[in-house]
């Protein structure tokens, strides 16, 4: 799964990203950093996105959280599949 390679060297850009995920539902970018919020089906996915030695926007964290307040948290694999089902709809 390519979100596991977050906050490694060779971890995916912001653009990478949004070419395999799509478009974020939410999308903030502030200085050196950016991050994006994927509303799912059973889940919200932030990913969080620093600046390089080379001034491109890495992978640098990833939160799976529940869609809705009280319902549990999903794992990381079971949001990032959701987030891939979906662009593949798309």
């Amino acid at each position: 799964m390519f979100l596991s390679q977050a906050g490694a060297a060779q971890a995916p850009s912001l653009d990478e990203v949004e070419r395999r995920l799509g478009h974020a539902d939410i999308a903030r970018r502030d200085g050196a950093g950016a991050i994006l919020t994927y509303r799912l089906e059973g889940c919200a996915l932030a990913l969080l996105f620093t600046a390089d030695a080379r001034n491109v926007l890495r992978l640098s964290e990833v939160q799976p959280g529940p869609r809705r307040a009280g319902e549990a948290a999903p794992s990381l694999e079971a949001c990032a599949a959701a987030a891939e089902r979906r662009q593949r709809v798309s």
